[in-house]
């Protein structure tokens, strides 16, 4: 099985440096674009199956990503951004503060209230991995659209690394792909930040 995971394009709220976590900010035509380019980029690969954050910003990037093919995009809730609780809409490049630990200390950031920890992401985006791996067979590719953080944990889960280098490696950019194939009962990542734009 071989997966790409995509980042979704930006956003006003990217662009602005403001927490978007479970917010449905929609893409910017900056954004969209991004994704046409990266769709084209992907042309000659061929998709067996496709999942999305339900949120916007990443549905319609798997849109415009799969456009042409004959896919369904399948909703699912545990691909969903991060919750920030009460600091979604918050400026982190103002107040760096808001995400203290976030991203130098992620095994020990405490979410803020109404929000979720990194251990609350990585429960429900393991389900996810166990899931898709019971569902879909060894040759088949996965097309998978989420978002930085989801993403980040999903590298971790298939890296099996210790949840304080979550980061390592940066963080991946919009409308990048990330490549990666299962390897006995896990996955070994293959690339993590492929720009086609």
């Amino acid at each position: 099985m071989k997966l790409s995971i995509v980042r979704h394009g930006r956003t006003a709220w990217n662009a602005r440096g403001l927490i978007q976590g479970i917010s449905d900010i929609p893409l910017l035509e900056e954004g969209r674009e991004m994704a046409r380019q990266t769709a084209y980029g992907l042309k000659t690969v061929s998709f067996d199956a496709v999942y999305a954050s339900p949120l916007s910003r990443a549905f319609e990037t798997a849109e415009i990503l799969v456009k042409g093919r004959n896919l369904e995009i399948r909703k699912d809730q545990r691909l969903r951004e991060m919750d920030f609780g009460i600091y979604e809409g918050e400026n982190y490049m103002r107040n760096s503060e808001l995400l203290r630990g976030f991203y130098d200390a992620p095994d020990r950031y405490q979410a803020p209230e109404g929000g979720e920890s990194f251990y609350d992401v990585e429960k429900r985006t393991s389900d996810f991995l166990n899931e898709i791996r019971k569902i879909h067979g060894d040759g088949e590719r996965i097309l998978i659209v989420a978002h930085a953080a989801v993403n980040q944990v999903l590298f971790h889960l298939m890296e099996k690394n210790d949840l304080k280098h979550l980061w390592n490696g940066g963080r991946q950019q919009n409308c990048a792909v990330a490549t990666a194939v299962s390897e006995g009962e896990g996955f070994r990542i293959i690339e993590r930040n492929r720009i086609f734009y």
